[in-house]
């Protein structure tokens, strides 16, 4: 007869996180009729601006957008450095990793390398390599077997366990815009042309405040310029941002972590009261955040059971909890070293990106591209730059463990001119995730013997020791006794007071 179990059923989202796939974009562009010819190219630099993904119904991944190009270059007869800006639009797809089930896309772009070649003297073509990390959410609905019905019958003894697992409670998503006027040191002459510019997005807090998400973090700008006299010069500043997202649904004890998504980048001279200021900058940054609110689940299961009054069958499955999860920072200090070929007489502009970080024998491997724009001896204009991996190590304890990695250079870039090029002297963060994944048989479900079924002669009197490793369930489940039963009979407070030595009187089922 089948034994009537009591169920409790969770409801929450496990984020799956599927291998990068590249992208290659190119784009040939014309030199504008207001600029010279093409001399000599000296860097190229770009953003990844992701605006479209979609998940297809065969289940790819589509990924969309524009990488926001800066190809610095030096015209023919004219002194000073010049830029071209322009878009380079990008559409691919990742193959057949997708499922068409799950939920919530997301899709990080990270460039990977870029560059340009002079096809004629008003003729360039730009080419940008890009990896895209996808991620999804899929909903879980679990249910496991907790107690028995009043109805299943007297004897039925239950091993009961509880554990802790923290799960995604949902995300939400909020696209905004963010524009600030930035003014130009006192003492340097006004901006006639920007070359490139740069912007870091860092989240800073994340909080559920009500039925209100709330998010803070800065904007890590940095613009080159030319001056009108000629002379280079850059603007790096801190700028402070906030949102309040809808957080409806969510208990206030459930934790929240952001994550930003550029989406368009425009930097120019001038405010919007003065146009023609050149001595300050507008910038213009839109946004996408991506709030995860993470909520801890006790999830309550029955280990075993048996029925002191008759036989019983029980079905079992294999239960997988997330537990112990913690979050923390890997630093890294790193001393690089990047060859110019010539003497190099002072450092105008450097640049530090970070790709995925991956954990590889104990260590995170993390991809590092270093950039640095210069003048040499002869004040020439010259770009280094270096693609190199920094290894930071991670001490993991044991078992099945679920890791996650972000790495950033968070912190000051000092650049020291050497005999042989440019050392670089910078911090690496690797920004870690760990949750320990553990198994757990349950029960799911039981049949009960017939009560009249013979049982076979059973001893009168049972005595006996606690194997090693054995426990007082195993004993009680063995010969249809109680943990109880056993402890009250042999005077006992709890399981803990018996010793290997100690001889155990087992009361017989009636």
């Amino acid at each position: 007869m089948e034994l009537k179990l009591q169920k409790a059923d969770h409801e929450y989202y496990e984020t799956l996180r599927f291998a990068p796939f590249p992208c290659e974009t190119m784009r040939e562009n014309i030199v504008p009729d207001s600029c010279g010819d093409i001399a000599r190219i000296v860097d190229t630099t770009g953003s990844v601006c992701l605006t479209g993904r979609e998940l297809t119904a065969d289940g790819r991944f589509c990924a969309s957008g524009t990488v926001e190009a800066s190809v610095l270059y030096i015209p023919e007869k004219e002194e000073g450095l010049r830029s071209l800006h322009f878009e380079i639009p990008f559409q691919c797809y990742g193959e057949g990793q997708g499922d068409a089930s799950c939920e919530n896309l997301d899709i990080r772009g990270e460039l990977r390398g870029i560059d340009t070649r002079v096809l004629n003297p008003r003729k360039v073509l730009t080419r940008a390599n890009l990896v895209l990390y996808p991620t999804l959410c899929r909903h879980v609905s679990l249910s496991v077997c907790t107690g028995v019905a009043e109805d299943a019958g007297e004897g039925v003894q239950l091993l009961r366990e509880e554990k802790q697992t923290r799960v995604s409670a949902g995300v939400r998503e909020k696209e905004f815009s963010f524009s600030e006027e930035l003014p130009l040191s006192p003492g340097r002459g006004g901006a006639e042309e920007i070359l490139s510019t740069r912007v870091d997005v860092r989240g800073t807090d994340s909080k559920l405040i009500g039925s209100k998400l709330v998010v803070k973090g800065f904007l890590s700008v940095s613009v080159l310029y030319r001056e009108s006299g000629g002379r280079l010069g850059t603007l790096q500043q801190e700028l402070p941002f906030s949102q309040i997202l809808e957080g409806g649904g969510f208990d206030e004890d459930c934790e929240s972590e952001a994550a930003y998504r550029l989406i368009s980048l425009d930097c120019h001279v001038g405010s919007e009261s003065a146009p023609d200021d050149a001595c300050t900058m507008t910038l213009s940054v839109s946004l996408c955040t991506r709030v995860t609110v993470w909520k801890r689940l006790d999830i309550g299961f029955i280990a075993d059971l048996y029925s002191t009054a008759a036989g019983v069958t029980c079905q079992m499955e294999e239960l997988e909890l997330g537990e112990d999860s913690q979050q923390n920072v890997r630093r890294q200090n790193v001393r690089e070293l990047l060859e110019t070929g010539t003497a190099v007489r002072s450092v105008i502009d450097t640049e530090i990106s970070c790709g995925g970080a991956r954990l590889e024998g104990g260590e995170w491997k993390i991809p590092v591209w270093a950039r640095c724009l210069y003048l040499d001896e002869n004040e020439t204009l010259g770009s280094a730059r270096r693609e190199f991996s920094v290894s930071i190590p991670d001490e993991m304890e044991g078992g099945e463990l679920d890791c996650q990695g972000e790495a950033f250079c968070r912190g000051d870039v000092i650049a020291n001119i050497t005999p042989e090029g440019i050392e670089l002297r910078f911090p690496v963060e690797c920004e870690v995730s760990t949750t320990r994944r553990r198994r757990y048989l349950c029960v799911s479900g039981g049949e009960t013997e017939d009560e009249c079924q013979e049982r076979g002669p059973v001893p009168s009197l049972i005595l006996r020791k606690m194997g090693e490793g054995e426990s007082l369930w195993a004993i009680a489940k063995q010969y249809r006794a109680t943990r109880e039963g056993i402890l009250s009979v042999n005077e006992l407070a709890d399981e803990s007071q018996i010793t290997p030595d100690k001889l155990l009187l087992i009361p017989r089922a009636r």
